[in-house]
């Protein structure tokens, strides 16, 4: 297994029950870069296959690139159907040919690589003038619940931050010097979840694990005293970016 600072063995279980990224935004990006069914494209940091899935559904032949043996046996599973091949690799070491794919893509993960060593690995594999999307769901933190889930946090974690996986990336897109434009993209939705499903997806939650330590437990119970339906509407946003390679 290929080792990383961010192990995700012991969440694998839970990480199906997170939202799905927006249908609307994943229609819009491949037609953004101008794929087709039976373009080759990347998909690194897959995890369990929330994005390898709705790229191999529409017909996109997936190289999907997860370092964690528990994360990659579930994408294996829910991408059986699909064209879809599963490998051990990083962001920054991807194993993938060089000028192999199309597009590369990295849903939620761009925040935990190297990203300037990831983006020079993109240019090694991505074809002249592919592409390069990094992409994160985003829980609308005005809505009353998540509001009140986030002060939760916060009464226990006052510190508490989501890193990058909240800010823009646009300078570091900037700073590699491979991309004349960066575009962003984003899509609203909700999705509807079981109380069961949304208590799940909190212990999944790897930002938050690390920084509850001993509290977190503490935390996962009084979320679950603050949903008081068997069923919610959680709203996010799908937010991406994207960028053509120069040369």
């Amino acid at each position: 297994m290929t080792k990383t600072d961010w192990d995700y063995s012991a969440m694998a279980a839970f990480y199906d029950n997170r939202a799905d990224y927006s249908s609307d935004a994943i229609d819009y990006i491949i037609h953004a870069m101008g794929l087709e069914c039976g373009s080759h494209v990347a998909d690194v940091g897959a995890g369990t296959g929330k994005l390898a899935v709705p790229l191999g559904s529409h017909g996109l032949i997936v190289s999907a690139v997860e370092p964690n043996d528990e994360m990659r046996i579930y994408g294996i599973r829910n991408t059986s159907s699909l064209p879809v091949t599963w490998r051990d690799g990083t962001g920054e070491h991807t194993g993938l040919e060089a000028a192999s794919v199309e597009a590369v893509f990295f849903g939620s993960s761009f925040n935990v690589v190297d990203q300037i060593s990831a983006l020079q690995e993109c240019r090694r594999i991505v074809r002249p003038r592919g592409w390069f999307s990094c992409m994160w769901n985003h829980r609308n933190l005005d809505d009353p619940l998540q509001s009140r889930i986030e002060a939760i946090i916060r009464s226990f974690i006052p510190s508490y931050h989501y890193g990058l996986r909240r800010e823009d990336p646009s300078g570091v897109l900037a700073q590699s010097g491979y991309f004349s434009e960066i575009l962003v993209h984003s899509a609203d939705f909700a999705a509807s979840m079981t109380k069961t499903v949304i208590m799940d997806a909190w212990r999944s939650h790897g930002t938050l694990i690390r920084q509850a330590g001993d509290a977190h437990g503490a935390i996962i119970a009084a979320i679950e005293d603050a949903i008081d339906s068997d069923e919610v509407a959680v709203p996010y946003t799908t937010r991406l970016w994207y960028g053509q390679f120069s040369s």
